[in-house]
């Protein structure tokens, strides 16, 4: 019984990380490409008649803060990967 209580541990701890990186990551990028997207503001008229949109700085800064911690995610994973015996003494 004690055998199974500790794979249950280790299944909920596996399963949280695998939804926060396998979910929360891509859909924190969405997120930024839908505030740089979402809080246009509109610049001119193109020699075709289409209009030219450039999104608000509140939308800019809402996007590299998404795309940021996207960025810092992966860093951190690529150190593990490199530095996890240093890191963890495993």
């Amino acid at each position: 019984m004690e055998i199974l209580i500790k794979a249950m541990d280790a299944l909920w701890q596996v399963l949280l990380v695998g939804l926060l990186l396998g979910v929360g990551l891509p859909a924190l990028f969405a997120l930024g490409v839908r505030i740089l997207n979402s809080d246009r503001q509109l610049v001119g008229v193109g020699p075709a008649g289409e209009e030219i949109t450039k999104p608000s700085a509140a939308a800019v800064t809402g996007a590299v803060v998404c795309f940021g911690l996207c960025v810092l995610a992966v860093l951190f994973g690529i150190v593990v990967i490199v530095f996890g015996k240093q890191l963890f003494g495993v």
